[in-house]
Formats: structure tokens, C-alpha cells, sequence
């Protein structure tokens, strides 16, 4: 994560660079000098589409978050019931 945060700081720099020196700039410029900050990085450039297609990438992000959403679930209910049984305790009290 920390080496994608420094490429987009030095792309960001490089864009601002470029604007207080007034130069003008297309998109198509833009990606090629993208393109050249990710080789002098050394940096693998993905040409094309890629191996997977859209409906399968969604229905793997699908299944992740489900487990996830799982995941979070049983968490809360967890917390919910230990909350439950700290009000318990406390009306105890309350009643002794």
C-alpha cells in the first residue's frame, strides 16, 4: 500500500509541476506519463482487458462481502448480547 501511496505522490507532483508551469496537457499525455512513471518504477503495465471478465469479478467481490457481511453479523450480535447481559447485571443491582 505504502508503494502505491508513493507513485500517486509522484504523479500528483509531476501534475502540479505541469500546471504552475502553465503547460497544457491531453488526456493521451496524461496516461503516457503515467505509463512512464509506472516503467521507471519498474512497474508491470496491464495491456488490454485483463484475464477476468466483469461478471466474474463482481461475483467474487460478491461472495468476499458476503462472508464479510457474515463476519460482521455475528459481531454485532455477539456485542449486542454482551450489552444485553451488562443491562441484566445493572438492574440486578438496581433490585438487591
Amino acid at each position: 500500500m505504502k508503494s502505491l501511496e508513493l507513485l500517486v505522490e509522484q504523479y500528483l507532483a509531476f501534475a502540479e509541476s505541469m500546471a504552475q508551469s502553465k503547460i497544457v496537457m491531453t488526456m493521451n499525455d496524461w496516461i503516457q506519463r503515467l505509463e512512464m512513471i509506472l516503467e521507471m518504477s519498474g512497474r508491470e503495465i496491464l495491456n488490454g482487458f485483463g484475464k477476468i471478465s466483469h461478471k466474474l469479478a463482481e461475483e467474487k467481490a460478491n461472495k468476499i462481502y458476503g462472508a464479510f457481511n457474515e463476519e460482521q453479523k455475528k459481531v454485532e450480535y455477539t456485542k449486542s448480547l454482551k450489552e444485553i447481559e451488562e443491562d441484566i447485571k445493572k438492574m440486578k443491582k438496581l433490585l438487591d
